[in-house]
């Protein structure tokens, strides 16, 4: 390369990356304001919102209270009569001109009776009970109107505010209303959405969405982006411009110093520049023969940093990719310590095999002696195997310093440690996993390395406790919190994958139902906490009956499901008289020893072919279950032949 091409080559390096730099910065803020005032807007018609909501349930207070006093409402109400209640609420909601819905529940949830509007929100409630004291349900009285309320934020803050309950729009200024949080294109627009739960009112869930049009933003942020881009270009051409011109006149003023330079070095390029005097050029010779030898070791340096940096690049590239991977992010990080550092090899010391495994990186076996006093001195004991490193227990046995890298010398051998804590399950405080050690001999370790070890180290707990966060939330998601069974959600899923497998091999998929008789009763003499045992008594049964491949799931209330794959209708039917036999040998002890509880269900059982649809089979399955129970009760039915004809 001529001096004038590397003259230019470093003109035009100055001048791209300030600029290169520049773009980079700018162009995400300016898009990043736009966003934040997107977003305070929305922020604002929801807070609007939430406060015109939490008015009209303050307001309803009252009228609940006036319409709770009415002499006909109560006559009803202690009666137990649920026709005269709801005539006496068709009443009220039509006399009384405040109240924009009356609305009266049974205490299942279900809907007695209702006056007045159904765009009525944020209402107010209490429990109401007959003149014998038992529990005749909910009353709701709300004074807000849906459409009003959405009306009246949408005019304050200028944007789109939709209600919705249970998920289905109730009244909103834009139609139809969207189902998530974000941006979203309708008509040939694009929208902005957020959402806000606002109550949990008797018989569904209330929120409050506002919506923004951020197509003109869009199009603003584009042609500001333009000008930018625009702009910049400009400087750059003008500065690659300049670079070309200063270069050119620097060059036709050494050119006389070259041709002399080729002259003396006789056309060998592998000899210095001969210089004689000291003028301005004898000096640009002597500095021209030392920048030679600094240039070209800083050449070899700055691809050995590339290279570092490529190899860096694609590690955090796989970090990324085997983010939830514990194992994987602990490999990566003994091996990119050992590269990082240049150290000779590395060892990764796994505390609790129920987390990590142990991980080397290079010739580790050549410093054992001396990994493993690092080790020890990473936490500050002296065994000589992993499990009795375990003995660190608490804060209180392990100094301030094992959180930190520890340099060490052993016998020549130079190493730097530290140990990983990481607050793993349910644990709330950090437990010793592992420790990180690597060795070299060549020469000590850096305060900068150690800094490395540390961050690198940091990383990995981070990465292992979300990948450990994530793990519990995939089970819980899939998992009953009282049964310990499958959600009914899993339950479909297995029961789809199940009728798949069956369409595949031309195999039978069978299905027991079952419900637990007289359990309403149940709780209601003995209390929820007895029938809680009652459900989890039950799902040990189902459990125990069950095979590895089926599915036991809590099916909602106090139905279970069992999927039984490769299951034709004798099996499932032998499967289920098991399971209610084994529940009726459920022998539970009432509290303060009053007694014993026995337990006994009804269920019902089917079995389709491959062929057939989750729906037909389930449905099958309902149909003999109900026929159980008017038989009944504590017995088993099975599915009708004709019930099972796909």
């Amino acid at each position: 390369m001529s001096f004038r091409s590397r003259l230019r080559f470093f003109f035009a390096l100055i001048v791209v990356l300030p600029i290169s730099a520049m773009a980079a910065v700018v162009f995400p803020l300016t898009e990043a304001s736009e966003d934040g005032k997107v977003d305070a807007g929305l922020a604002v018609a929801l807070q609007v919102a939430s406060s015109l909501y939490a008015e009209g349930r303050a307001a309803a207070k009252d009228d609940l209270q006036r319409i709770a006093r009415d002499e006909g409402l109560q006559t009803a109400l202690r009666g137990g009569d649920r026709v005269a209640a709801a005539s006496q609420i068709r009443r009220l909601a039509g006399a009384d001109a405040s109240a924009v819905s009356i609305l009266l529940l049974d205490p299942s949830g279900g809907e007695v009776a209702f006056g007045g509007s159904r765009r009525g929100i944020a209402p107010a409630a209490l429990n109401v009970t007959r003149s014998d004291g038992r529990r005749m349900g909910v009353l709701a009285v709300s004074v807000t109107d849906a459409r009003r309320l959405s009306r009246s934020a949408s005019r304050r803050t200028g944007l789109d505010v939709a209600v919705l309950r249970s998920g289905k729009p109730v009244a909103g200024t834009r139609q139809p209303a969207p189902r998530r949080s974000g941006e979203y294109r309708a008509a040939g627009r694009t929208y902005r959405a957020r959402f806000t739960a606002v109550g949990k009112t008797p018989g569904a869930a209330e929120e409050i969405v506002a919506v923004s049009d951020v197509t003109a933003a869009g199009v603003a942020n584009r042609d500001r982006r333009l000008v930018f881009g625009a702009i910049l270009l400009g400087l750059l051409l003008a500065a690659l411009a300049s670079s070309i011109a200063v270069s050119r006149a620097l060059h036709l003023q050494i050119d006389a110093f070259l041709e002399a330079a080729r002259r003396l070095a006789g056309g060998r390029f592998d000899r210095p520049v001969a210089t004689k005097g000291n003028d301005e050029f004898a000096q640009l010779g002597r500095e021209f023969n030392s920048m030679s030898g600094q240039l070209e070791a800083k050449i070899i340096e700055v691809q050995r940093k590339h290279v570092e940096l490529g190899e860096t690049i694609r590690r955090v590239g796989e970090a990324f990719a085997t983010g939830l991977d514990s194992q994987s992010v602990f490999r990566l990080v003994i091996e990119t310590a050992v590269d990082a550092c240049q150290a000779d090899c590395g060892r990764g010391l796994a505390l609790d095999n129920r987390v990590l495994e142990a991980v080397e990186a290079g010739k580790s076996h050549t410093f054992d002696d001396a990994i493993e006093r690092a080790e020890r001195v990473a936490v500050e004991v002296g065994p000589q195997t992993a499990s009795d490193l375990l003995e660190v227990q608490s804060d209180d046995a392990a100094p301030a310093q094992q959180r930190e890298p520890i340099l060490g010398d052993h016998d020549g051998v130079h190493t730097l440690s530290m140990p990983l804590r990481a607050r793993l399950g349910e644990r709330t405080d950090a437990a010793y996993i592992a420790v990180i050690s690597i060795a070299r001999e060549s020469h000590p370790f850096s305060r900068e390395e150690a800094e490395l070890l540390a961050y690198l180290g940091g990383q990995a707990v981070v990465s292992i406790e979300n990948a450990d966060l994530h793990e519990t939330v995939r089970r819980q998601a899939v998992t009953d919190e009282l049964t310990g069974l499958s959600s009914v959600r899993e339950m479909h899923s297995a029961l789809d994958r199940e009728l798949g497998r069956g369409r595949r091999h031309d195999t039978p998929v069978g299905f027991v139902l079952l419900d637990i008789d007289n359990f309403k009763r149940l709780n209601d003499t003995y209390g929820h906490q007895q029938g809680d045992e009652v459900l989890r008594a039950v799902s040990r049964v189902l459990r125990e009956h069950s095979r590895d491949i089926d599915e036991p799931a809590r099916y909602g209330g106090e139905e279970l499901a069992l999927v039984l794959p490769q299951t034709d209708l004798d099996g499932a039917q032998r499967v289920a008289e098991r399971i209610r036999s084994g529940i009726e040998a459920i022998r539970l002890i009432l509290p303060d020893e009053a007694g014993e509880l026995r337990v006994t269900a009804s269920l019902g059982a089917a079995s389709v072919p491959g062929s057939a649809s989750a729906k037909d089979l389930i449905a099958a399955a309902d149909v003999a279950l109900y026929r159980a129970k008017r038989a009944g009760k504590n017995r088993v039915e099975r599915a009708e032949e004709s019930a099972l004809v796909v």
